[in-house]
């Protein structure tokens, strides 16, 4: 995998986050739960008992039931959910098991971006003082964004148990896109005009990546998905599409080679720009373009992403 550094600087959308919450008003029964397409882990597992369990819909606290997670015993315990994309939070329910119910005491409720020691040294939305043994309580969050939540617990010999985690809250990214789901992926078109790298760094800061194209049956889904945007595209929009400077070989941010291509001329690689989109006009096929044009873009969004892509710096993210 080819690594860089990689900077960026989102002051400039700060503003753009706080008129959303001003004007959305939202509130958490308003939202929809998010916590079932996020991916669930934990410190440790006590037998079956595994994260996943925690978010899969099942609110019985009879941890013999089989619906509650449960970490082994020992000084400091986590529980946390890595969701498809950042979302702004509004609030987060706990359902607590029957038996032994004081074990989430004190347990904290942490959101941020950081998946260090499970989510640990993120900042705190709650502290749970208590949960009724078998009830579920709701924490308010007040709008804090991140993509990971976690419940920690720490400072004495016991055990995390969670029988049902519910995460309300919305996308935070500030533009407008049009979200669709094929192939299993989650393909989103941003409304907003960016340069080449500007549209790299905000896909991955509020979703995974700038979207690739790896076949014939991506290709023709992508075209479904632009041909039935709900606002009007550039002529062109970027893709994760980026060639070398070296030897002009084109690779996607990804880390996959252009095995499939779907280019709009032969051209003589080494003398064109190394951004690469994908023309919205009809044919949908692919072409260099001046990185710096400023475009709409195709995000990937969705947890089954998370696994490699390739580092990128700009001097201009400081």
């Amino acid at each position: 995998m080819r690594e860089e550094q990689t900077f960026y600087n989102l002051f400039c959308f700060k503003g753009v986050f706080f008129q959303l919450w001003l004007l959305h008003g939202f509130t958490a029964t308003s939202l929809p739960n998010v916590a079932r397409s996020g991916i669930a882990s934990q410190s440790s597992t006590y037998f079956l008992s595994n994260a996943s369990k925690a978010i899969d819909g099942n609110k019985n606290p009879d941890h013999y039931a089989g619906s509650c997670s449960h970490t082994v015993s020992g000084p400091s315990h986590w529980w946390n959910l890595l969701l498809p994309a950042v979302y702004r939070i509004a609030s987060i329910s706990i359902t607590n098991r029957k038996r032994v119910a004081y074990r989430i005491n004190n347990a904290k409720i942490r959101i941020g971006n950081s998946q260090e020691n499970g989510g640990s040294n993120n900042p705190i939305c709650a502290v749970i003082p208590s949960i009724p043994s078998g009830g579920t309580s709701t924490f308010d969050c007040g709008g804090m964004i991140g993509r990971y939540v976690s419940v920690t617990l720490g400072g004495h010999q016991s055990m995390l148990s969670l029988c049902e985690v519910e995460v309300y809250g919305e996308l935070a990214a500030p533009f407008p896109s049009y979200s669709k789901e094929v192939m299993g992926k989650q393909i989103v078109v941003v409304k907003k005009k960016l340069c080449w790298s500007d549209a790299l760094f905000y896909c991955r800061d509020f979703y995974w990546d700038l979207f690739s194209i790896r076949s014939e049956e991506e290709q023709r889904n992508v075209e479904q998905v632009l041909g039935n945007t709900t606002f009007p595209l550039t002529k062109h929009v970027w893709l994760g599409l980026r060639r070398y400077l070296m030897d002009g070989k084109w690779f996607w941010m990804s880390d996959d080679s252009v095995n499939y291509a779907y280019w709009e001329t032969q051209s003589i690689w080494q003398l064109t720009s190394p951004c690469g989109g994908i023309n919205t006009s009809g044919h949908f096929r692919w072409r260099d373009l001046p990185c710096g044009d400023p475009l709409y873009f195709i995000c990937l969004a969705g947890t089954q992403a998370y696994e490699k892509r390739v580092g990128f710096w700009s001097s201009t993210r400081q």
